[in-house]
């Protein structure tokens, strides 16, 4: 007998020394990893916190002084706007406009065109007029009080100063720079606001005529009555020169700085990014925009840097609500911001100090761990070579290990289980013999009742390879013995590329069901029988190989232990029962047909003497107005002939469709009742529906119209003319189901049992051939569904018809807005 090897292959596993070792190392490790990451990450958080709260202050402290900056600005500025001159003048402007002396578009147009191409006389008469001089005065602060003077800071940031009238018309420059006329521009119209005048400043934007980045402060000039406005004062300022002074100043550290930007991240003033460029990451814009003080941690600095950064920010109140009032204009902030290494720096020289003393700690924890291991591991060693010996069969000598603990026990402990295994072991081997002698016998058992089994059966497992085939299955395929197992599946099952396809999807559908399913089936039962809790009954699988028509099942066969589950194949012969069913069919749409012809002619008969009689009373009668008359019922008779012959023609013309198509039931149900007038008599019928609506099935349709017919007309001839017939459909799970239930006198309890059975009638003779329901039921279960009957003497019948559904189309659903729905009636009972 062969012996297993107990020996393990050198470094396939690690030893109890490097266990014992690592589980010291990892009880040391853990601890003061967590505590390392607990300061660090306490550590950094209070270092964003009060660097934050620091970083606010600082950002509110310099949108104070911005405000306060901006505010002075708009103060000198306004100054300017509110000279008794300027205002003199400006009225002046503004009555001889208001007068006959107003200048035309076109003159207008002259005059631009000329400043444009910059004419003598134009120039000097604006530039050196008496308001250009006071401009000048008042920018080099010539003749002007000393708080009235600019700073030289604020003149050299002052790129253009000039006034306009009520028109946009430059009136005072003291340079060819500013445009001639300015009513269209956004600072003009804010500032003039429709002559009611209000304080405009503009966003920082490029200026071509200033060649940088400005920003601009409107004002209107006001009358002497303080009620319109007269004028505009537009100030043009170098936004980098005005407000770098009170900016760039404040640093700390070797990064921190403090910056402007307005509420679009476009840089007004900042040490490191030029004026005019937006922020590097737009999605820190929303972040340090409101309209109060505060700090942020966001992922980037927007300044191209990537890294976690607190940056402090603070609006600027009066100016904020000065530029939100201007049209596409927003509020200033203030942004404060520190390189991410700089701030963390302090916790990342203390994480590493920690770093370097733990990695001291691990190391003496490794040492000891080491001498402590080899003390335990000695004696284990020893027991594990005892334990092979014990496996071979070859210990001869007792183990011998005195430590006076456990490991001392467990080596008597295996003393004496060598001793009993001794003894057991002699009748081991006899046992192992005879039980291997039963599963032989077993599987050759197994392999003799298949064989006995009329159906082709296969198994294959989960390559697609088949293991097994029985007798049946090696007959029908014309196998040899030598191919009839470890053989592709579709190399015995010859079929299209689309066939294969289907059957690998239900292959696998099976093998996931299989393993999402208990591991054994409780109860054997036959493959190709429905399941007990089968709700519905599932469509029938065909296989057509060759000229033969199977029926096939898949089913799971549970796999010795050790070995994987495999899937079964049964298959069963059904083209002589297919054949004998649709010849019965056939032989009943011929029956059906023969009386639909019948009834047609009946039908035909009555317009057609009605059109003689007319005809034979045309030939004698004189009087124009009764001939017209009767022409007319002519007519009338002959298209009822040609709507009969229609319908009849529509119905036959569509019985040579054996394509399987999706079609409304509730349409063809209605079809099928509009044929069975055309035979029986339903003028004392009443007939109410109740239709659920868009129940599309997958069927033939002129073989499900002829299904229908034989249950409505079994209805109808049930009621003998008289009653009621109530046609229901629904909806539930996944099928879709009709009731046809009539008043009829019902169907006998002994007759239940018979009634789908071949030429079973309880008509009388010459009232029916007793192949309605059979046919019916045939065609049900061939696109999948079924019928039942539900019916007590006197209280009438109800066949209930279930078919698999198809998803709904909205294209498709004609009933949900024209089906009729009237109370429902009472069920009954089954």
């Amino acid at each position: 007998m062969n012996e297993p090897s107990t020996t393990a292959s050198p470094g396939k596993h690690w030893g109890l020394k490097a266990k014992l070792i690592l589980s010291m190392l990892f009880v040391g490790v853990v601890p003061l990893v967590v505590g390392l990451g607990m300061a660090f990450w306490q550590g950094s958080q209070e270092i964003r916190d009060v660097s934050g709260e620091s970083f606010k202050a600082l950002a509110t402290e310099a949108a104070r002084k911005l405000d306060l900056l901006v505010a002075e600005e708009v103060a000198r500025t306004s100054r300017i706007a509110n000279d008794a001159a300027v205002i003199r003048e400006l009225e002046r402007r503004r009555d001889l406009l208001l007068g006959s002396d107003k200048p035309s578009a076109a003159s207008l147009a002259e005059m631009e065109r000329r400043w444009r191409a910059k004419d003598p006389a134009l120039v000097k008469r604006i530039t050196d007029s008496p308001l250009s001089a006071l401009l000048r005065e008042y920018y080099t602060g010539t003749n002007s009080e000393p708080d009235q003077l600019l700073p030289p800071v604020v003149r050299t940031a002052t790129k253009l100063l000039f006034l306009t009238d009520t028109q946009g018309v430059l009136v005072a420059a003291m340079t060819t720079k500013p445009d001639f006329l300015n009513g269209d521009t956004r600072w003009w119209q804010g500032a003039y606001n429709k002559a009611v005048g209000q304080l405009y400043i503009e966003d920082v934007h490029f200026d071509a005529r200033a060649d940088t980045h400005v920003f601009t402060i409107s004002l209107p000039v006001m009358d002497s009555l303080r009620y319109e406005v007269v004028g505009v004062l537009h100030r043009v300022i170098d936004a980098k020169e005005f407000f770098s002074p009170s900016t760039h100043v404040i640093r700390f550290g070797k990064t921190g700085h403090v910056m402007l930007i307005d509420s679009h991240g476009v840089v007004m003033s900042c040490p490191i990014l030029p004026t005019g460029v937006a922020l590097s990451d737009m999605s820190l814009v929303p972040l340090i925009t409101p309209m109060q003080p505060g700090w942020v941690q966001a992922s980037s600095d927007g300044h191209g840097g990537r890294s976690t950064s607190v940056i402090g920010f603070a609006p600027l109140p009066e100016t904020s609500r000065a530029t939100n009032g201007s049209i596409d204009s927003g509020s200033w902030h203030t942004f404060v911001w520190q390189s991410s290494d700089e701030l963390f720096a302090p916790i990342q020289h203390l994480f590493t100090w920690m770093t370097v003393f733990g990695t001291v700690a691990i190391a003496l924890l490794a040492s000891l761990g080491y001498v402590a291991a080899s003390r335990i591991v000695t004696p284990v060693r020893q027991l594990q070579q005892a334990a092979r010996s014990i496996g071979r069969g070859e210990l001869r000598s007792r183990i011998r290990i005195q430590t006076g603990d456990e490991l001392e026990d467990l080596a008597e402990e295996f003393n004496r289980m060598n001793q009993q295994l001794e003894a057991a072991f002699a009748g081991l081997t006899s046992q192992v013999q005879l039980k291997t002698e039963e599963v032989q016998y077993l599987q050759q058992s197994t392999d003799q009742i298949l064989d006995t089994v009329p159906t082709p059966i296969m198994l294959v497992d989960a390559r697609e390879t088949v293991q097994y085939v029985n007798r049946a299955a090696r007959e029908s395929f014309r196998l040899d013995q030598s191919r009839s197992a470890a053989v592709p599946l579709f190399a015995l099952l010859p079929v299209d590329e689309s066939t294969q396809s289907r059957l690998r999807q239900e292959f696998r559908q099976t093998e996931e069901a299989a393993a999402d399913g208990p591991a054994r089936n409780p109860v054997p039962r036959d493959p190709l029988a429905p399941a007990p809790d089968q709700k519905s009954v599932p469509r029938r699988s065909e296989l057509q190989i060759g000229a033969r028509l199977y029926h096939y099942q898949w089913f799971r066969l549970p796999g010795r232990p050790g070995e994987e589950d495999r899937i079964g194949l049964v298959l069963r012969d059904t083209t002589d029962e297919s054949r004998l069913q649709d010849q019965l069919i056939q032989a009943e749409k011929t029956g059906s047909l023969g009386v639909l012809t019948a009834g047609i002619g009946h039908e035909l008969n009555n317009p057609l003497f009605g059109i003689v009689g007319l005809g034979e009373a045309i030939q004698e009668e004189q009087d124009v107005q009764r001939i017209k008359t009767y022409a007319r019922d002519i007519v009338a008779q002959g298209r009822r002939m040609a709507a009969i012959i229609r319908d009849f023609t529509g119905v036959a013309t569509r019985e040579g469709s054996d394509q399987r198509v999706p079609v409304q039931l509730e349409a063809e149900l209605d079809q099928a009742l509009a044929t069975v007038r055309t035979t029986a008599d339903m003028a004392d019928i009443a007939v109410e529906k109740q239709y659920a609506g868009g129940s599309r099935v997958l069927a033939m349709p002129d073989q499900l119209r002829q299904a229908l017919a034989n249950l409505l007309t079994n209805a109808v001839q049930a009621m003998k003319g008289a009653g009621r017939l109530t046609l229901t459909t629904r909806q539930s799970a996944d099928v879709a189901v009709l009731s046809i239930a009539d008043s009829g006198p019902g169907i006998a309890k002994q007759h239940l049992s018979k009634i789908f059975d071949p030429f079973f009638t309880t008509k009388g003779q010459g009232e029916g051939s007793g192949l309605g329901l059979t046919v019916a039921r045939r065609i049900l279960r061939k696109f999948g569904g079924d019928v039942r009957i539900e019916s007590l003497e006197g209280q009438g019948t109800t066949c209930v018809v279930t078919l698999p559904i198809l998803p709904p189309s909205p294209e498709e659903n004609p009933w949900t807005a024209t089906a009729s729905r009237p109370e429902p009636l009472p069920s009954h009972s089954s």
